[in-house]
C-alpha cells in the first residue's frame, strides 16, 4: 500500500536515507556510518541545488559551532596528550551529533515527516532491545541486556528510555486518532521497553522512564481531554512492566545502601578525575582521556595543593559516569560551558513554547519526543555519562525535528498511524 504522506515527501531520497540511519542506530555500527555519511552528502547536495541551507544564521548555529570549538580547543590544549593523537579523534564524536542536528533542524521536515521518524526509532529500539535480550538469555553471548550498536547495559538504558518517552508521546497525542491495530502496537512496544529498562537494573533509568510517562500523561489529560484515562493507563503500563521485568533496580538500591554504597563507587571515581581537572582546569585533560589519569598524576596535584593522597579515595574508570563531571574533566571550564548553554538554550526553548490548548498534535508529539531527550540526558546525566554516541545522536535528533515546528502554525498533513487508520 503506498502511503499518501510518501507520496508527498520532498526528497524521498535524503528522507529514505535518514530513516535508514534511524534503523541502524541502534543496531549495526557500520550500517549506522555508511547511512550517516550518505544522509550528510544527500543532504547538502539537495540544499545546494535549491540553493536554500534552511534561512539565515540564528542562535543555534552559534551555539553549535562554538560546541564544536570548545572539543577542538580542549584537544589542542589538553592536559594530557597520549601522541598518538586520540583526543583530536575524539571530538569527531561530537561534530558528528552536531552536524546531523544541524542537517536535520535547518531541513525543516514537515509534521509529517518528522513523525515518520519517530515511528523509525520506536521501532528499531524494539527490534534491537528483542536481538539483545536472545543473545543474553538465550544464546549468552552478551552478560547483560545490551544494545548490540549501543554497547555497555547502561548506556543502552539511556537509549531505551528516550525511545520509551517517545512511544508513549505517540501513543498518548494519537490514541483517539488510531486505528485498534496500531494501539496494539504502540502500547506493546512501550511495554517491551518498560520491562528491558528494568531488566538493565539501571536506577536511573528507570526512575526518568517513570518520570517520563507521569509527566506525559499528566499533560495529555490535561490539554488532549484523556482524562483519568491516561493515568490509568500509565499506571497499568508500569505495573505490568514491573511483574514482568522485576525490580532489579530496586533490589539494587537496596543492597548498595545496605553496604554504604549508594553511589556504587561514582563519588571515588569523580575524585580521581577533580583532583586531576585542577591541574587543567580551562580546557581539561583532553577528549576521551579520562581514563589516561595515572596514580602519578594524582600524587603531583595533590602534592601541589598540600593535601596527602589516600588511595582508597579513588577509584580509577574510564569515565566519570556523569555528564557535567566528565564534560568538565576532559573538557575544562570552556567545554563544560559550552554543554550547559546548549542544553540551558533547550529547556529553555521547551519552557517557552510548551504545548498548550489547541496545539497541533504533530507539535505536541514532537515537543513531547524533544522534552524526552532532554530530560533523561540531563537528569540521568548526574549519574552516568550522557550526550555521546548513539544516545546523543538521539537526542538531537528529537531536538532538530521538533525546533523548526516549534513555533510553526499547525501541519494537518497525515503520519503512518493515521493514514493506516484512514485506510489509505
Amino acid at each position: 500500500m503506498m502511503l499518501k504522506f510518501w507520496r508527498e515527501w520532498q526528497r524521498p531520497v535524503e528522507l529514505w536515507l535518514l530513516l535508514a540511519f534511524v534503523f541502524f542506530l541502534p543496531l549495526r555500527e557500520a550500517p549506522k556510518n555508511i547511512f550517516w555519511g550518505l544522509y550528510i552528502i544527500t543532504w547538502v547536495v539537495n540544499r545546494a541545488r535549491a540553493r536554500d541551507f534552511g534561512g539565515r544564521w540564528d542562535g543555534w548555529d552559534t551555539l553549535s559551532a562554538l560546541w564544536i570549538a570548545s572539543g577542538y580547543l580542549a584537544a589542542m590544549f589538553a592536559g594530557i596528550h597520549r601522541g598518538d593523537g586520540n583526543e583530536v579523534a575524539a571530538v569527531n564524536d561530537l561534530v558528528k551529533y552536531v552536524s546531523l542536528f544541524w542537517c536535520v533542524r535547518r531541513a525543516r521536515y514537515s509534521g509529517a515527516e518528522a513523525v515518520t521518524l519517530l515511528y523509525a526509532l520506536v521501532f528499531s529500539c524494539v527490534v534491537a532491545e528483542v536481538e539483545a535480550l536472545w543473545r543474553w538469555l538465550v544464546t549468552h553471548k552478551r552478560h547483560a541486556l545490551e544494545l548490540v550498536s549501543v554497547g555497555q547495559v547502561n548506556h543502552s538504558a539511556i537509549y531505551m528510555t528516550i525511545c520509551f518517552g517517545i512511544d508513549a508521546a505517540l501513543t498518548l497525542v494519537y490514541w483517539r486518532k488510531l486505528a485498534r491495530s496500531w494501539r496494539v502496537l504502540l502500547v506493546t512496544a512501550g511495554l517491551v521497553m518498560l520491562i528491558g529498562l528494568f531488566l538493565t537494573g539501571s536506577r536511573a533509568a528507570a526512575g526518568a522512564a517513570v518520570l517520563l510517562i507521569c509527566v506525559l500523561a499528566l499533560m495529555c489529560a490535561r490539554l488532549l481531554g484523556l482524562g483519568r484515562a491516561a493515568w490509568a493507563g500509565a499506571l497499568l503500563l508500569v505495573s505490568v512492566a514491573l511483574v514482568i521485568g522485576g525490580t532489579k533496580a530496586l533490589q539494587r538500591q537496596i543492597e548498595n545502601t545496605e553496604e554504604n554504597n549508594i553511589l556504587s563507587e561514582r563519588d571515588l571515581i569523580w575524585n580521581r578525575g577533580l583532583v586531576a581537572w585542577r591541574a587543567s582546569p580551562w580546557f581539561g585533560l583532553g577528549p576521551d582521556n579520562y581514563s589516561q589519569i595515572t596514580e602519578r598524576d594524582l600524587r603531583a596535584q595533590l602534592a601541589i595543593e598540600g593535601k596527602p593522597y589516600n588511595p582508597h579515595e579513588y577509584v580509577a574508570a574510564p569515565h566519570a559516569h556523569n555528564l557535567y563531571i566528565n564534560w568538565l574533566v576532559e573538557r575544562g571550564v570552556v567545554g563544560l560551558s559550552a554543554l550547559l548553554a546548549v542544553l540551558g538554550a533547550w529547556g529553555l526553548a521547551l519552557w517557552r513554547y510548551r504545548p498548550r490548548a489547541g496545539i497541533d498534535d504533530a507539535q505536541m508529539v514532537l515537543w513531547c519526543a524533544s522534552f524526552s531527550g532532554w530530560l533523561v540526558t540531563v537528569l540521568i546525566g548526574f549519574v552516568n555519562t550522557t550526550m555521546h554516541h548513539e544516545h546523543a545522536l538521539l537526542a538531537l535528533i528529537t531536538l532538530g525535528l521538533w525546533l523548526p515546528l516549534a513555533a510553526r502554525g499547525t501541519d494537518q498533513a497525515l503520519h503512518p498511524g493515521e493514514a493506516f487508520a484512514a485506510g489509505r
